[in-house]
């Protein structure tokens, strides 16, 4: 974190060529994956809502009015970040915020707000106060996480049901995934952005099937989340085409309605946009 202060904290983050959450891409280098920034930006916001409440209660996402994802950023590229608390009281806070490289901006994040829960519920305080004193002391480095890409397409178990226009699979988060040590130590969870990601598995199996095809993450909108996703769980994905649209002899732009069950009940749902490449 470079400076924090007010309703506004800027920070970097680098993200080394053979950090997990990539894509690899046929004839070139690998992407950082989209919730891997979403999820950068997150994490900022919440250092700065941390340090409001004096390392009380973490803010808990459930709601963002939009992602936007600018284009994709090569592995290896270091990413300015900033985020901007526009509302914050003792039990609700919603902030934006935008990741950039060499000044232009490549992903951002509106209108993304949750509620506050006890920090001591989720981690141990005083290890947070410690990484936040070093992330504004010069940086923070993270034990080695290298190694291959994540697998993203074995997140998803089982296609249930396929046509043209619609998808229905299982997807299961295995317990000990690496992203559980931090979120939360105390009381694990399946970041948002795993299950962004999680959709976008099932999306490709659908929209991107052959050889040679590459779905982008574009937009997300008005995605909401009802409950927890714990360790070890087995969920329900339909990712539905609501238009399609050309952009180019070898581009089109596919928008989808997206929902999430867990036992029958919906647990998240939005509308997720797509870039796909030929």
């Amino acid at each position: 974190i470079e400076r924090s202060g007010g309703d506004a904290i800027h920070g970097a983050v680098r993200f080394a060529a053979d950090a997990p959450l990539r894509y690899p891409r046929d004839g070139g280098e690998a992407v950082v994956a989209p919730g891997a920034i979403s999820e950068a930006i997150g994490q900022l916001a919440s250092w700065l809502c941390l340090q409001r409440n004096d390392f009380t209660a973490r803010p808990v996402f459930l709601f963002a009015d939009s992602i936007r994802v600018e284009r994709e950023v090569p592995v290896g590229t270091e990413v300015a970040l900033c985020g901007r608390i526009t509302t914050m009281d003792a039990e609700t806070f919603v902030f934006d915020g935008e990741a950039m490289v060499a000044g232009e901006i490549v992903q951002s994040i509106r209108g993304c707000n949750g509620y506050f829960m006890p920090l001591a519920e989720l981690e141990d305080p005083a290890v947070t106060r410690q990484r936040f004193q070093a992330l504004t002391s010069g940086g923070l480095t993270l034990e080695d996480t290298a190694g291959p890409a994540f697998p993203f397409a074995g997140l998803v178990l089982e296609v249930l049901k396929k046509d043209a226009g619609e998808i229905e699979a299982a997807v299961h988060f295995a317990e000990g995934l690496p992203f559980y040590k931090d979120h939360f130590p105390r009381f694990p969870v399946t970041p948002i952005v795993m299950l962004n990601e999680a959709i976008g598995a099932v999306a490709t199996k659908l929209l991107a099937p052959n050889a040679g095809e590459i779905l982008r993450a574009k937009e997300i909108d008005g995605i909401k989340i009802r409950s927890f996703v714990k360790p070890g769980e087995t969920l329900t994905v339909k990712v539905k085409v609501a238009r399609r649209m050309s952009e180019g002899d070898r581009i089109e732009r596919i928008e989808t309605v997206a929902e999430l069950a867990k036992e029958g009940k919906r647990l998240l749902r939005g509308a997720y946009s797509y870039e796909l490449a030929r």
